[in-house]
């Protein structure tokens, strides 16, 4: 074949258009991939060898694509994905040796690719993931299909060549001293960037642009083995100053070995070493014959040496004058001289050149993610009802835009017996983000360098993963805005392909139209108006960021746009706007609330309300009346029907335009008679008669209220609603009778009960009813009758004062259905509720009350005495006395009857036939409960109204046979009925996927272990269902415990031990214990069991059992037994061995339950956990040593063989122990994420366990990241809209992260056999610093929150190269590190990464806590949290089965999933503490020393509360033993403390540092005692100082606090933060404060009472107030007199103490990393999704293609910043800084290019047929009118659909055109861009104009 490529000499390809669709199989939804290209120019050259013909040397391909484009489609609508991207792509193949094809035969080419393009956009929404998704799934189900069909032939199983010896191949192909024996030619004084040939050696001498260096060639690429240089004599005649006798090897001059990289195409700096007369210089390079990975290993053809590579930076070595000298005269050592003393060698080896690279550079790629709202929810959000999305928000969505700039990818791979693989990227990232109120792009990650390299090499078992990444500074800044745009993504990800789910708000307002009329409104001085129709919302974001931010709204319909006054919706609150017209006022009444912290909603209302609480609908006619321009009166009628339960939108009247109303029925003919409203009264009601079309008539009460009357905001509410609501608390429905005596009418109602409301029929007003009620149809009605009638309602509402205002009553009506919180029948247990009982004495009551605040419906209610709830699993019956009640069947809830006396319940035993009691039960009321309790009857016990009890009764006779049920009896009080709830006492929950059989017993405890056989005794087995995903979970209720037989009939039950035996089989017979789990203690004091439980004769995974955790909770006297699969066994016992083990815990003291042996079956593993553990859970205790194991072999028959030696179990690694009647076995130990792991094995087999250890895990990851510096900056958003502050800065320098496998065992263990691999996780901080960025605009005191104690110098890492390579600089780094955090954890099963290690390291640090600051973050604090509303709101719960409650659950999972570390380290921790608090005085304790110990734990295996709690005991601790020191800080003592510990460092460098001197020799004895007595004057001063200073700060402040002057306080603590900087500016400051507060003083005594005369005469008080505020400013003033002098003179004493402290340099106060950036929003730039959905709104959404930001260049030279937006038929000019549309040029008539000569210049050319009188000047701003750009964009969307493709009037013109072509201009527009946009945006244009004219395909 290649024979046949090499005839040919060169091929080449030119296309202009391809477009390939792949399409599926017919699919509803049409998925799709288009892939389009416009130019593809090819060309293939092939060089051939000349001598040899058919043999090619290699070929090269070069490919140049424009415009390649993919897009993906669903459903006909075609998005792009990648593109338009122009590229070109060469391609060589040589044929040469190379690890792909290290023989003679030339059969695999070298491939070396080379890719270079533009901007390449990459566009990603849910609907390109739908799309390929179900392409996928469509092509792979083809796929199987089609190789069902295919019968697969046979493979024969490939011969892996056996691998050449390496060393063998070296040998042959090594070279020494390649320079120096003739086979290189030499060339002298060559060009300096000229390149040798193969076997040249080049000489460039040193010139002022490039330093001398030495080029040299292999014909093939090399590694060098050995570079060895002699040493060289320095060129040193021509400098005097220099002599080299005196020098000796002082004088060295640094050279670089350098390799040229192929991929690159640039020289890399491979070592770095320097050049001396005196010594040899040898490199280190790696041995090849040592190194298994080519990637270490550097082989290329072309090398050299640059000699004096850094010659700038001057050598520490040489003295100035020899570094001047060489500047000026020739170079100490010349090239050739190199050359001669030189010796290189070389070898190379097919196996280490990479048989394929690839190189890839482009200018710019961006990833632009984006939502398609189509593919997500579409249903109105509850919590915005009852108002209707008007779906107004693009389709779709641009939110994200991650930029890489020059971004280059290398890719190198080896194909030898193993592959390697190895890429190197670099380039500059930044990340913009969507912030939806301006819809602008907000920067959230600035631009930072990235670069790195990562490395795969697998060899069929085992594959290496190394990465290496290093960022310089990143700045993530976030505030508020960020949260929710980030949050909002996140959802809609979640919610894709979910259209039934409520839809998301991205916005931060939502416009709600709550008015009759349609609405529009718009931002005021802009284009904007958005059509808003009557219960629509809108999601609203600004037009522009540059106007202010003001809405204004008019009524559509109303004249020319009359627009209102403008107003803010940023603040919340209730306001009004008035539009005048035609002699008319409308009043619109705005309402803004809060939705989230960011979001808020707008609500439009009008001043008229009506609303409904009737339970069917009716019709409504409103007549309004008005008077119009010409004095006359103007009448209109307005209809609506009034659904049940819902409001009406407002109507826009006034309280004197709408007089009157009237109602109908739905669907009658009749109206009712007018209700007149009155325009001046408050709150009335009338009764409106309703005709119904059964010629019966409804009665409505119709309410008129006032919302926030006597202001501009009033509005007025009508409320209908029915006469009398019944509510029935019965668990039955209940006929009611209701007789209206004087007219002898009596009708029948049937009333559910269950709580539920119904309006009564056919009442009337101002009648009296008799109710009298009939519980079933055949039994009578009651005797006695109650009275209603609407009368009752004046007596009831006025005794009860309503609660809530008119305005909550409206707000019912907004936001998603409420339901009545309890539930009935009321048996949700709470801890926190003190009802009173109603009544006990009487059967039923009935309870007239207010139904709802200022309604005037009578709410009826019947409520019984009490309830009694059977939620156990027996049918119970009632006695009182020894009488039976009545029986109550499971779940059933009935009314109990009034107990006169105690009562007992029973249960039915069909073995004995007769019913067993339980203890007689007596209830006790709060009002008749004696103050002392009835002893005299042991036999009852007595139940308080909100009480529990227990209650247990014995079934059956026969000792042996009994059993024993529990039960839990509760009583407590809801809507002043007795709630009393019988429950079974224990429920057990089922969380895991299978069916558990479960057997419950009572058993003598005995407490003894070592027991080795359990009988499972026969008993009740019960079965519970496996749980679901159900949220409720499984759980049924324990019936009955089983007595063993060891029980005696007289034993007290409370002294028998619980216990419970689990299976999955209920398997009877004899051999029936294989099937059940050792008995579990069912206690409180256990918490968490892990019970192994049995298959039986089943494996799984060679276990024969499987670990089920057992959890014990109690909840309200309920006990709940939890079983879930138990995540972490805590011990596995693997037995190898081909006998049965018994294993035995060596107990250190008597357990408090019978412990058994476990039994192992042969060459099978169980789970299990010791008796240790059970006790020990959830402790946390220091050390935690777990018990030794003895073993022995289980025997048939009566031989009993003893136990062996005791195995401990804490250290891993493997131990020989000596079996009875077996052997020596080899146990293992290995401990893994809490579970320690046992192997048993005999000796045979403990081959595999011994060679396990040693043998390579399948996967090793390795990952360095190092990053320069780190900020985090947190902003606030919200509090000043227009820019965004700095609040807090988080910044964090050298971090260093570090993953590695980690060896996984402690030191001094042996290793342990294969386990899961353990990974090392390292992290270092170099420094860490949070300041409080908002120190210079308020007064808080500290302007750093946290930083390192004592600050090292900084150590620059300007290598980190050199870094990540050496292992002392590596090391050395680390030990400077202020932070270091240690894990070590292996990958988890559920989560990521399990930790099973520990550690943390904390250097001093120093802590500065503020509490103005801290309660000014925690307020803003909620703003940042997303608010995260349910998906779904929850419909009614059904009152069936009881739900589990939310703690049980809760606490079950905490059990079930615990903490498990193998160790936790946390080393001392010392802290400086300084605090300020602002309370009543202002109190401050500075510096303060706090320092605690070592907190460490291990193993820890405890719930994460358990050990919060051990780590907040432990610290509490520390801090409570310092207290000491914290009083003696105290500033207003002067802080001995602090003067204490100075004075003592002082004293000791006095004493300490002339001694370390006198240790050295004479002369640092001397400077030893001078630095100590400098130490000690220095400390001892600044001690001193520092104490009075405080002391004086201290009292100044407190004095400005009780001089009661706010606004001498501000003053004066706005002037303490200007500390001076020297004595004189000191004392300067001290005496201006002083004289300002004596003056102060003086002028307080008649300012303050002026001051506060002025504030109540402009609140309007009374006299008396105005005289009391006087009165107090006098008082304040006097204060002033005594307070501020003192304050002042404090504060000269402050001032000159931290002149002095300043001016010394002892100020110890750290200072802020970063001065505060405010981002002002009217800077942001455009996002696309502004330009599509505010700017061209007006189009009816163009689909804009690109926006391109350009300069506008006028023809005056102005340049102004401007956006081109391409839409598909006109290119629009938009100004940034007006934010407005200036220009607009219909595609087909203009034409776009780059300009030839300068790449970054755009011209857009427009053909204008010439007009005959034109007057134009250039300068001036063009701009079409609104009118006339419509007038344009309507000609062309309505001539571009006549334009036929046959008949095309362009076309049959053209013919005239070229005859004679009319005088025609060429306008010329230039916009500097950036070339790789402008590229891109050409291509765009291209397309979107061939599209328009028809060219091409589509």
């Amino acid at each position: 074949m290649w024979r046949a490529v090499s005839c040919f000499q060169k091929v080449s390809v030119h296309t202009t258009q391809i477009v390939v669709s792949m399409e599926t199989a017919p699919h509803p939804h049409k998925p799709c991939v288009l892939a389009s290209l416009s130019n593809l120019d090819g060309s293939l050259s092939v060089k051939a060898a000349q001598k040899v013909p058919g043999l090619s040397l290699g070929s090269s391909l070069i490919l140049s694509i424009s415009d390649l484009l993919l897009k993906t489609s669903l459903k006909e609508r075609s998005r792009t994905l990648i593109g338009p991207f122009s590229t070109t792509v060469s391609l060589e193949a040589k044929w040469c040796k190379h690890s792909g094809n290290p023989g003679p035969q030339q059969s695999i080419p070298k491939i070396a690719m080379d890719l270079r393009g533009g901007l390449l956009q990459i566009f990603w929404g849910q609907e390109h993931l739908n799309c390929l998704a179900l392409l996928h799934e469509l092509l792979s189900g083809y796929l199987k299909e089609e190789g069902k069909l295919e019968v697969p032939a046979p493979e024969s199983t490939p011969q892996m060549p056996s691998p050449v010896d390496k060393t063998q191949a070296f040998k042959s192909e090594q070279s020494s001293d390649d320079l120096r024996t003739g086979v290189f030619q030499y060339i002298q004084d060559a060009e300096p960037l000229k390149l040798p040939g193969t076997y040249e050696v080049l000489f460039c001498n040193e010139t002022e642009e490039s330093p001398g260096m030495m080029l040299w060639r292999y014909p093939e690429p090399r590694v060098l083995i050995l570079v060895r240089i002699t040493p060289v004599p320095f060129n040193t005649t021509e400098d005097p100053d220099i002599s080299t006798a005196d020098l000796g090897d002082v004088l060295q001059v640094p050279c670089s070995l350098e390799y040229w990289d192929e991929l690159q195409k640039v020289f890399v700096a491979f070592r770095e070493f320097s050049l001396s007369e005196s010594k040899v210089c040898e490199l280190q390079l790696p041995d090849v014959n040592l190194v298994s990975d080519q990637k270490k290993l550097v082989s290329s053809d072309l090398w050299r040496i640059v000699l004096n590579n850094n010659q700038n930076a001057a050598d520490d070595q040489s003295s100035v004058s020899e570094s001047g000298s060489q500047s000026t005269c020739e170079p100490l050592v010349t090239p050739t001289a190199l050359a001669a003393c030189t010796r290189v060698d070389s070898c190379f080896t097919p196996w280490f050149v990479p048989s394929l690279g690839i190189s890839f550079q482009c200018a710019h790629l961006e990833l632009r993610l984006c939502h398609h709202l189509d593919q997500l929810g579409t249903a109105s959000p509850q919590h915005l009802q009852p108002f209707v999305s008007d779906k107004n928000v693009p389709s779709e969505l641009e939110y994200m835009v991650i930029s890489f700039k020059e971004p280059n990818l290398y890719l190198r791979q080896w194909n030898s017996d193993s592959v390697c693989q190895e890429i190197r990227f670099s380039s500059k990232v930044d990340c913009k983000l969507l912030e939806c109120r301006n819809v602008t792009m907000q920067s959230v990650v600035n631009p930072f360098c990235v670069s790195g390299q990562m490395s795969l090499s697998s060899d069929g078992e085992q594959k290496m993963l190394d990465g290496t990444v290093i960022m310089d500074s990143v700045l993530v800044n976030f505030g508020q805005h960020a949260v929710h745009s980030l949050n909002t993504a996140i959802q809609a990800w979640q919610q894709n392909k979910c259209p039934e789910v409520e839809e998301l708000v991205f916005s931060h307002f939502v416009i709600c139209n709550d008015t009759q009329e349609t609405l529009r409104f718009g931002q005021v001085d802009t284009d904007e108006n958005i059509l808003l129709a009557s219960l629509h919302s809108h999601q609203y974001s600004w037009r522009s960021h540059k106007s202010p931010q003001l809405l204004h709204i008019c009524i559509e319909g109303w004249g020319n746009w009359r627009w209102s006054e403008p107003f803010s919706v940023d603040h919340a609150g209730t306001f009004i706007r008035t539009i005048q017209y035609k002699g008319r006022t409308a009043s619109l009444i705005i309402k803004v609330r809060p939705l989230s912290g960011v979001q808020k909603q707008i609500l439009i209302c009008g001043r008229q309300v009506i609303c409904s609480y009737l339970s069917q609908s009716i019709e409504l006619k409103v007549v309004q009346h008005h008077i119009g321009q010409d004095g006359q009166a103007v009448v209109r009628e307005h209809f609506d029907c009034l659904t049940a339960k819902t409001k009406l939108p407002s109507y826009i009247l006034e309280n004197s335009e709408l007089t009157e109303l009237c109602v109908k029925a739905k669907g009658d003919e009749d109206w009712s008679r007018d209700v007149c409203l009155e325009p001046k009264a408050s709150d009335y009601s009338t009764v409106i008669q309703v005709p119904a079309s059964n010629s019966s008539i409804i009665y409505v009460w119709c309410t008129v209220l006032t919302l926030e009357p006597n202001s501009q905001v009033q509005q007025r509410m009508v409320v209908f609603s029915p006469l009398f609501i019944m509510r029935s608390h019965l668990p039955d429905p209940i006929i009611i009778h209701l007789e209206k005596r004087s007219l002898g009418l009596r009708e029948t109602q049937i009333i559910p009960g269950k709580g539920q409301e119904n309006p009564l029929q056919n009442a009337e007003p101002d009648l009296v009813h008799h109710l009298t009620f009939q519980a079933r149809e055949e039994h009578g009605p009651s005797d006695c009758a109650v009275p209603i009638a609407t009368a009752l309602i004046k007596q009831i509402a006025t005794k009860t004062q309503p609660g809530g205002t008119v305005s909550e009553m409206l707000d019912e009506f907004y936001g998603p259905e409420k339901f009545p919180e309890p539930i009935w029948p009321y048996s949700k247990k709470d801890s926190d509720r003190n009802e009173q009982l109603s009544q006990w004495d009487s059967p039923m009551r009935v309870k007239l009350s207010l139904w709802k605040p200022y309604v005037r419906t009578l709410l009826i209610e019947l409520l019984p005495w009490a309830l009694l709830i059977n939620q156990s699993r027996w049918d119970l019956w009632l006695f009182e006395g020894e009488k039976i009640v009545l029986q109550v069947p499971a779940g059933k809830i009935i009314i109990p009857p009034n107990f006169q006396e105690a009562f007992q319940i029973g249960i039915y035993w069909a073995n004995t036939n007769t019913v067993h009691k339980s203890v007689a039960i007596k209830l006790v009321h709060n009002v008749m409960s004696p103050k002392w309790k009835d002893s005299s009857n042991g036999e009852v016990v007595t139940l308080d109204e909100e009480a529990l009890v227990d209650a247990e009764i014995r079934l059956g006779a026969f000792p042996g046979h009994q059993k024993l049920c529990q039960f839990c009896i509760s009583s407590m009080v809801q809507h002043g009925i007795q709630i009393i709830q019988i429950e079974d006492k224990t429920t057990v929950i089922n969380n895991t996927p299978y069916q558990i059989f479960y057997k419950p017993q009572l058993s003598v405890a005995s407490p003894c272990s070592g027991k080795e056989h359990f009988h499972v005794p026969d008993g009740a087995t019960f079965s519970i269902c496996p749980g679901g995903e159900h949220p409720a979970m499984k759980s049924s209720s324990l019936p009955c415990w089983d007595f063993l037989p060891d029980v005696g009939p007289s034993v007290d039950t409370a002294a028998l031990q619980k216990q419970i035996l689990l299976g999955f089989s209920p398997a009877p017979g004899a051999d029936s214990s294989q099937c059940w789990s050792l008995p579990a203690v069912v206690r409180r004091e256990f918490p968490r069991q892990s019970v192994a439980v049995p298959f039986g004769t089943l494996r799984e995974n060679g276990f024969c059992t499987r670990a089920v955790a057992l959890t014990y909770q109690e909840h309200f006297g309920v006990t709940y037994l939890t079983l879930s699969e138990d995540p972490s066994p805590r011990v596995i016992f693997h037995n190898r061995c081909p006998v049965a083990m018994l294993v035995k815990e060596n107990m250190r003291e008597i357990p408090k339950f019978e412990v058994y042996c476990k039994k192992i079956p042969p060459e099978s593993s169980v789970h299990h956990e010791l008796y240790h553990q059970i006790m020990g859970y959830p402790d946390c205790k220091t050390k935690d040593l777990l018990p030794s194991l003895l073993l022995r072999i289980e025997t048939a028959g009566e031989v009993v063989v003893e136990w062996s030696d005791a195995v401990d179990i804490n250290s891993q690694g493997t131990q020989v122990v000596f079996l009875t009647g077996f052997g020596y076995v080899y146990v293992d130990i290995a401990h893994q994420c809490g579970t320690v792991i046992i192997t048993v094995a005999p000796e045979g087999k403990a081959g595999p366990i011994l060679t396990g250890i040693h043998r390579a895990p399948e996967k090793t990851v390795t990952f360095k990241l190092f990053l320069t510096r780190l900020s985090l900056a947190v902003s606030d958003d919200l509090t000043h809209h227009k820019t965004s502050s700095e609040l807090l800065r988080l910044t964090a320098d050298n971090i260093f992260l570090h993953v590695c496998p980690a060896p996984g065992v402690l030191p001094g263990e042996e290793p342990p056999a294969a386990l899961l691999q353990l990974l090392s996780v390292e992290v270092h901080v170099g420094d860490l610093q949070l300041d409080n960025q908002l120190h210079n605009k308020s007064n808080f005191h500290f302007a750093v929150l946290v930083c390192q104690g004592e600050r090292p110098e900084p150590v620059p890492f300007s290598r980190v190269q050199s870094l990540l390579m050496s292992g002392k600089d590596l090391e050395e780094y680390k030990g400077s590190c202020f932070i270091k955090l240690c894990l070590t954890g292996s990958e988890g099963t559920e989560c990521l990464f399990d930790v099973s290690e520990f550690s943390f390291e904390l250097k001093p640090a120093r802590l500065y806590v503020e509490d103005t600051f801290v309660y000014y973050v925690k307020t803003l604090f909620d703003t940042y949290l997303p608010h995260s509303r349910l998906a779904g709101h929850p419909a009614r719960p059904c009152t069936g089965r009881q739900v589990l409650p939310v703690q049980v659950r809760q606490h079950a999972r905490a059990l079930v999933n615990p903490v498990k570390l193998r160790r936790l380290v946390i080393q001392p921790v010392s802290l400086l503490v300084s605090i300020h608090a602002s309370l009543k005085l202002y109190i401050a304790s500075d510096h303060t020393p706090l320092s605690f110990s070592v907190f460490e734990r291990g193993p820890v295996f405890t719930t994460a509360r358990q050990l919060v709690h051990a780590l907040a005991m432990h610290y509490a601790a520390g801090a409570l033993f310092r207290a000491g020191w914290v009083v003696g800080s105290l500033e207003i003592l002067g802080s001995p403390a602090t003067l204490v510990r100075s004075i003592g460092n002082g004293i000791s460098d006095f004493f300490r540092l002339p001694y370390e001197g006198l240790t050295r020799g004479p002369g640092a004895f001397v400077s030893g005692v001078s630095r100590g007595t400098t130490s000690f004057v220095k400390h001892i001063s600044k001690g001193t100082l520092t104490s009075i200073t405080n002391l004086a700060t201290s009292l100044a402040r407190n004095m400005d606090r009780l001089s009661l002057d706010e606004e001498h306080y501000n003053r004066q603590e706005e002037w303490r933060r200007q500390l001076p900087e020297s004595l004189g500016e000191g004392l300067r400051q001290g005496l201006s404060r002083l004289g300002i507060s004596l003056l102060g003083a003086i002028a307080g005594i008649i300012d303050q009472p002026m001051q506060n005369f002025q504030k109540t005469s402009e609140t309007q008080a009374s006299a008396g107030h105005k005289a009391k505020g006087v009165i107090s400013g006098v008082g304040k003033g006097i204060m002033g007199v005594f307070t501020k002098p003192i304050g002042g003179a404090a504060e000269l004493v402050s001032q000159t103490g931290y002149g002095i402290l300043h001016g010394a340099g002892l100020s110890q106060l750290p200072k802020q990393r970063y001065q505060p950036r405010d981002l002002h929003a009217d800077q942001a730039p455009n996002s696309h999704v502004k330009y599509v959905w505010k700017m061209l709104q007006s189009l009816g959404r163009p689909e804009v293609h690109m926006a391109l930001d350009v300069v506008l260049v006028r023809g005056s030279g102005q340049e102004h910043e401007g956006c081109l937006l391409l839409t598909s038929e006109v290119l629009f000019v938009v100004s940034i800084s007006e934010d407005t549309q200036q220009q607009a040029f219909p595609i087909t008539e203009i034409d776009c290019a780059q300009d030839t000569k300068q790449n970054n210049l755009l011209t857009v050319q427009l053909k204008q047929p010439r007009v005959a009188c034109d007057v134009e000047m250039d300068g001036a701003r063009e701009r079409l009118s609104e009118q006339q750009f419509n007038r344009l964009v309507d000609y062309i969307a309505k001539t571009s659909c006549h334009l036929a493709p046959s008949c095309n009037p362009m076309q049959t013109a053209c013919s005239v055109v070229a005859v004679e072509p009319p005088p025609a201009t060429v306008k010329t527009y230039r916009y500097l861009v950036d070339p790789p946009f402008a590229q891109v945006f050409i291509s765009k244009f291209t397309m979107v104009k061939n599209k328009a004219l028809r060219k091409g395909f589509p």
